[in-house]
């Protein structure tokens, strides 16, 4: 069954659908050129699907406590049962992210999750995942291993409070990686997409593996794909469900129609297919956007 969703007051250019995510019965989505505190400040939609018809329907509109004009709010979007979390990656000039709880019929804002080291056009919360306690964000304008190198960012919560604990950055980061672009997290495991890294021919991109031991997060695995060549993006968007792992690589196939790659967790994590379009064209860019869950994957082609 196919449902349509429309924002209740959405408005031309509002990019409602920028991002999107589902856990049961809820599902949230960005829009992050929404105007509701100014100019493209943006906000996120909360839609609950009816356990009688079946149908989904708008529940609440949620827009951060201190908005502004041109801070994205909605650029990114991640739920897990109680609790979402909205990017807003050109909020207060680095990004920051928000921690919503859902208590009774109504979410809240929890919290504001900003990096320990904030710095202008980090683009903080670029990309967000949620899973359980755990949150991660992307900032992958961070310079602090090089220009543009980026990072991600591990917060937790306690109780009614997040922290960061963590930030990452790439061991063997170079200028113009983009690590952060794409972020998930799922359990005990993290990836991290690096789309600008440069190991097979420049931007032909890289995803990072972390794995969470009690104490610390640690890289346990870099991937690329097994055909990998320059200019293929591999990276620009990741996802992860228990074992698997799937990676957009939206200029892939030589001509921009983009390709998606699944990798699985066996001890070592290994790619099990490469996901291709049964209609690709020139500039579709299919893997601007992935989820996988279940044995299913999706695959977004925006440009198509």
């Amino acid at each position: 069954m196919e449902t349509k969703l429309s924002a209740s007051d959405g408005w031309p250019i509002d990019q409602f659908g920028s991002s999107v995510d589902i856990d049961g019965d809820y599902a949230v989505i960005g829009s992050r050129l929404d105007d509701s505190n100014g100019n493209n400040s943006g906000s996120a939609y909360i839609y609950q699907r009816d356990s009688i018809s079946g149908d989904w329907i708008e529940y609440q509109k949620l827009v951060p406590s201190d908005g502004h004009a041109e801070g994205r709010f909605g650029r990114s979007v991640a739920i897990n049962g109680d609790y979402v979390i909205v990017g807003a990656h050109m909020t207060d000039g680095s990004g920051v992210a928000y921690a919503f709880y859902r208590d009774g019929d109504f979410w809240t804002e929890q919290a504001k999750l900003v990096p320990g080291d904030p710095d202008s056009l980090d683009y903080f919360g670029y990309d967000v995942g949620l899973s359980g306690d755990y949150a991660i964000i992307g900032a992958l304008g961070d310079d602090e291993a090089g220009d543009s190198v980026g990072a991600a960012y591990i917060f937790q919560r306690t109780g009614t409070v997040w922290t960061q604990t963590l930030k990452l950055i790439p061991t063997d980061g170079a200028i113009d990686d983009r690590y952060g672009h794409g972020v998930a997290i799922d359990g005990l495991y993290a990836v991290v997409g690096s789309h600008g890294d440069d190991d097979n021919g420049s931007a032909s991109g890289s995803a990072y593996i972390y794995g969470y031991n009690g104490a610390t997060w640690t890289q346990r695995a870099k991937l690329v794909a097994s055909d990998a060549t320059p200019s293929d993006n591999f990276g620009y968007s990741v996802d992860m469900a228990g074992d698997d792992v799937i990676i957009g690589a939206t200029a892939a196939e030589g001509d921009e129609s983009g390709a998606a790659y699944i990798f699985r967790r066996d001890v070592l994590w290994t790619e099990i297919a490469k996901l291709l379009p049964s209609d690709p064209a020139t500039g579709d860019e299919f893997g601007a956007s992935v989820g996988i869950a279940g044995g299913v994957a999706v695959v977004g082609a925006w440009h198509k």
